[in-house]
């Protein structure tokens, strides 16, 4: 019987599972939280996947890519077939979800995954659904639509079990929660000539530093075949020293609930214990960390190199000198212009994605440079921040006027600069 969605004030998240597990109930619970659907489905009241309705064949093909450092048929171009194959129609996922249907179809059809390795696939993958289920604050939005026909099931889980599990993952985030507050946090190295992550071999250094520009802890982790948790410990201290920056989450991962911060998710345990096979599975897998990381695929080829393109034009050759101490220059392309009157046809033919631009520059100066970029079709919509020895409501209203991005007061620090740039680029 179809129930409508309700406010759960009295009843806690545990208590919903508990009861569904007690009636052996067979359909799909649903749970809303800021625009964001969370279907759980259940055969007999055994957990058998949980999804949501963000971004689910960007999460299955991520795990599909974690599986393709061990399975070669696992190319790009397969992993895709999926989302192309089945709509992802949200109405039909109470029924039938777009994302499992399609991990059936890789599994029972087109055999590019054993059942196991599909087995393993869901496993991830409803994992972590169920880590953001378990952040979502209370009370709840929640229904329940009991199913005449059960899902086609690949595998089951104890539902009291799995929720242990989730739970103790929590706690384990929780020891880094002062500086990581979501998994899908992105990541950047602050400056790769000086960088070292501890506990790493050169060679081990080499391959993750590549990819800290700009993924998050669960693009890394399947890029490099390593759990999320074990991801955020190798490069703890790294954050904590600021070698690698912690930045906002890219949309639409910002609409997901942070990490809950209360300390009682379940009974005590403590952090050696959470990360007891954690550290082992670094010990057994240093070999394979330190491979090269899939050449099919895009997300991989994208991280080893893109570099970004970066104008700065100011005729103050210090701040130029600045630039090159305060960015990476492999992870940055920087075209330095000293005179504002060569600026407009060195920027069409440099073609940059991001401008740093002075104020005040003889001649022309920042603001009016600022119109005439505005007013040409490439750099419509290019993020230009101004550069400014002032601040204040005033010049603030000046950079806005001339169509500026952002400002930035000079003298900056890194950290400012660093700030500023990756707001703007994705």
């Amino acid at each position: 019987m179809e129930q409508d969605i309700q406010q759960a004030s009295a009843t806690r998240l545990e208590n919903i599972f508990q009861q569904l597990a007690k009636l052996k109930a067979n359909g799909c619970l649903q749970l809303s939280y800021n625009s964001i659907i969370f279907f759980v489905y259940f055969n007999e009241g055994k957990l058998i996947y949980a999804t949501n309705s963000l971004a689910p064949f960007e999460r299955l093909e991520r795990h599909l890519r974690r599986l393709s450092n061990r399975n070669s048929n696992l190319t790009n171009k397969v992993i895709k077939e999926a989302r192309q194959k089945f709509r992802n129609v949200l109405e039909s996922y109470t029924e039938n979800p777009s994302d499992y249907r399609g991990l059936m179809w890789l599994t029972s059809e087109q055999k590019y995954l054993s059942k196991d390795e599909a087995i393993t696939v869901l496993r991830r993958a409803t994992r972590e659904v169920f880590e953001s289920i378990l952040s979502l604050p209370e009370p709840l939005n929640y229904s329940f639509v009991e199913q005449s026909k059960k899902l086609v099931e690949l595998c089951s889980f104890d539902l009291d079990s799995y929720l242990k599990q989730c739970q103790k993952r929590l706690q384990a985030w929780q020891t880094f929660s002062y500086h990581i507050q979501s998994s899908y946090q992105r990541l950047y190295l602050a400056n790769s000539s000086e960088s070292t992550i501890r506990n790493l071999t050169t060679e081990q250094n080499e391959t993750i530093c590549k990819l800290l520009k700009g993924l998050n802890f669960r693009q890394i982790s399947a890029l490099i075949d390593q759990d999320e948790l074990i991801v955020a410990k190798i490069l703890h201290s790294s954050i904590i020293n600021n070698t690698v920056l912690v930045r906002s989450r890219k949309p639409p991962f910002d609409k997901l609930p942070i990490l809950p911060k209360t300390q009682n998710l379940f009974e005590d345990v403590s952090v050696e214990d959470l990360f007891k096979n954690i550290d082992s599975e670094i010990e057994k897998s240093s070999e394979k960390t330190s491979r090269k990381v899939n050449s099919d695929s895009k997300e991989t080829i994208y991280a080893l190199e893109k570099q970004w393109k970066l104008a700065c034009v100011d005729d103050n050759l210090n701040i130029h000198e600045q630039l090159k101490n305060f960015l990476d220059r492999k992870i940055f392309n920087i075209s330095f212009i000293k005179e504002p009157m060569n600026a407009f046809a060195e920027l069409i033919e440099f073609k940059p994605e991001l401008i740093l631009l002075d104020a005040e520059m003889p001649n022309i100066n920042g603001y009016e440079l600022c119109g005439l970029l505005r007013n040409h079709y490439d750099f419509k919509h290019t993020p230009i921040i101004m550069l400014s020895g002032e601040q204040g409501i005033l010049n603030m209203t000046k950079s806005r006027l001339a169509g500026a991005t952002d400002h930035l007061i000079k003298p900056f620090t890194q950290s400012s600069l660093l700030n500023v740039v990756f707001k703007y680029l994705q």
